[in-house]
């Protein structure tokens, strides 16, 4: 069984988090193959959206702690302290990777996204969610911090810095009715819909934007969502218009639109 498992559709790619027998948490296989699918996204042209759900009746549980003492060391040759920081360290970089990641990433939350999962769906693009979906930084109920795998960074943007502080400090369980109105999720669905939607909407995207301009648009919202200055923003934004205003595809766009018609773009 693929720990991982990737399919393609023309130009969506579906990615499934295969462990249902533990909520699809993450073990030391998964957290290698997350690292490589992610790197490996940056040179795939024909991938244009990234669809992203868990197998069964989970999104996933984040770390699995149960598998600690079931795994080899994350880094041979040295102590126990730098063996887990290492690990923290490369559990962290999926959410970098998945920021750095070109192809926008919609999230199909079907059931659980706590820990580590929820850092998951909140390095998405978009996120939407069945009524069976539960959400938590569960971290601190660990006698931990409450924030880890980008959660500080991801979630007080995505909800506001109330309703993180809420999440963060108690760990408790939101459900999808209070991720809806909180904004951490866009869609609340029936379980039957969930991945149809995703499909619906990556195909609006890959429909409406050209390739190079899908891309050039998550480049600048990473930025922009850190906090850069407006002036920086707009160097990116005038750049990115310069770029993509030279492409066939924007030729054919303008020739699409006087003509009533869907673009047929060719990544050129």
């Amino acid at each position: 069984m693929d720990i991982l498992q990737y399919t393609t559709e023309g130009s969506i790619g579906y990615l499934t988090l295969n462990r249902p027998e533990r909520l699809n948490a993450l073990n030391h296989e998964m957290v290698r193959g997350l690292r490589q699918f992610f790197d490996e996204r940056h040179r795939d042209y024909g991938t244009r959206v990234i669809v992203i759900t868990g197998a069964g009746r989970g999104f996933s549980a984040g770390l699995d702690l149960k598998a600690a003492g079931e795994q080899d060391q994350w880094q041979p040759g040295v102590g126990p302290v730098q063996d887990t920081y290492t690990f923290q360290e490369d559990i962290a970089d999926i959410v970098t990777k998945m920021r750095r990641c070109p192809q926008p990433i919609i999230s199909a939350v079907n059931g659980p996204a706590t820990g580590g999962g929820l850092s998951i769906a909140l390095a998405s693009d978009v996120r939407i969610a069945t009524e069976h979906a539960r959400f938590a930084c569960s971290f601190i109920n660990l006698g931990l911090s409450g924030c880890d795998v980008g959660s500080s960074y991801h979630l007080p943007k995505v909800v506001g810095a109330a309703n993180a502080a809420d999440m963060i400090y108690s760990g408790r369980l939101v459900d999808g009715k209070e991720a809806l109105e909180m904004g951490l999720v866009t869609k609340l669905l029936e379980p039957d819909e969930l991945v149809a939607t995703a499909t619906r909407m990556a195909e609006e995207w890959c429909r409406r934007s050209s390739p190079l301009g899908l891309r050039l648009s998550k480049e600048v919202l990473n930025e922009t969502v850190t906090g850069i200055s407006l002036e920086n923003a707009l160097k990116l934004e005038n750049r990115n218009q310069i770029l993509a205003g030279q492409t066939a595809d924007s030729t054919e766009a303008r020739r699409a639109w006087a003509e009533k018609r869907d673009p047929q773009w060719q990544d050129a």
